[in-house]
């Protein structure tokens, strides 16, 4: 009678081999489920699969926004392919993929790139032509005089000027963000490329007013506006628009802070040319030239007795001559120096 064979001797290494096929088998069809249910959305035309990458959720979020909002990411960012050369495109999807998880681990140390750092294959016109045929008018609208025919053979892209179609820039007015992308070539300096004026692409019945421009803020809050991108400002006016009303060149040049012929020669003269904008703060020139003043104290005016007993007079002699405080302290008509609070 023949011994029986010790467990885990002679029968275990064929179970377990047949274990591992299967988990194999269960890991590769969980592969191709995973694969095939990705390439279904994906080809689909759902932006699910971008909105997955934090980097690219403000690229989904300004699509929502925009006229392609019910056009997936495919049909402008993949090279035109039937639907039978689905492989191909889940090969395509692939390599954009791990494009940018190379971006994402080349920013782990805290420099991760915004989703506009990251390149993109160029869109072709070829995309562009599956929806839209030319020639075309450019929009319903009557106060518009722009070729479309002319534009398209003269660029040869439809992104040369549709750059903003489909990812319009959060919170920027929309005629404005699309002209700005026709001030490219467009200008009302010489030597542009195209003319910039009005009439070039508008007729007499446009309204070249923006919205922003008609609110009763509009003109406290244009300085920000100005400071953070002049080209909107220069698709209507000219320099020197600015220097009617301000009074001088805007935004002030890099070396304003210093002394001549930077802002004290105006300030000395013109005094109130600086009023016009800087009116919410405190005696504004006492913030800089004054080191004891202290806003929340009252003006300067108030403050300065202390500082005179502190530092002795000679210490304003530095800047101020001789009779600056004669001519207010001995003068009659002199106003009352007013009480601290």
């Amino acid at each position: 009678m023949s011994p029986e064979p010790e467990s885990g001797t002679a029968e275990s290494p064929p179970r377990s081999r047949a274990m591992l096929r299967s988990a194999w088998i269960a890991a590769g069809v969980v592969v191709v489920l995973v694969w095939l249910a990705t390439g279904t959305l994906y080809l689909s035309g759902s932006s699910y699969i971008c909105n997955l990458c934090h980097e690219m959720k403000p690229a989904v979020s300004t699509w929502r926004t925009s006229a392609h909002a019910k056009i997936g990411c495919p049909a402008c960012h993949e090279p035109t392919r039937p639907a039978f050369r689905f492989p191909e495109a889940l090969a395509f999807r692939s390599e954009m993929m791990q494009r940018d998880l190379s971006a994402h681990f080349a920013g782990k140390a805290g420099n991760v790139p915004s989703a506009s750092s990251i390149t993109t294959p160029t869109i072709s016109d070829e995309n562009c032509l599956k929806c839209h045929e030319l020639p075309r008018t450019v929009t319903p609208r009557s106060d518009l005089l722009i070729k479309h025919t002319e534009h398209a053979q003269r660029n040869k892209s439809c992104v040369s000027c549709h750059l903003w179609t489909a990812h319009p820039v959060p919170a920027a007015e929309r005629p404005l963000l699309l002209m700005a992308q026709c001030f490219k070539c467009h200008g009302r300096q010489a030597g542009a490329k195209a003319p910039g004026t009005c009439s070039t692409c508008h007729s007499s019945a446009f309204n070249g007013r923006p919205e922003s421009h008609k609110s009763s803020k509009w003109q406290a809050a244009h300085g920000k506006a100005a400071l953070s991108n002049q080209q909107p400002c220069a698709m209507c006016h000219e320099t020197s628009f600015c220097r009617n009303c301000h009074g001088l060149d805007m935004p002030h040049p890099a070396d304003w802070v210093k002394g001549k012929p930077g802002h004290s020669t105006l300030g000395a003269t013109d005094r109130q040319v600086c009023a016009k904008c800087h009116t919410q703060k405190p005696d504004l020139c006492s913030m800089c030239h004054h080191q004891d003043f202290v806003s929340t104290k009252g003006p300067w005016i108030v403050q300065h007795p202390a500082m005179v007993d502190r530092r002795g007079a000679a210490f304003c002699s530095q800047c101020h001559d001789s009779l600056f405080c004669f001519n207010c302290h001995s003068s009659r008509s002199a106003p009352s120096t007013p009480t601290a609070q």
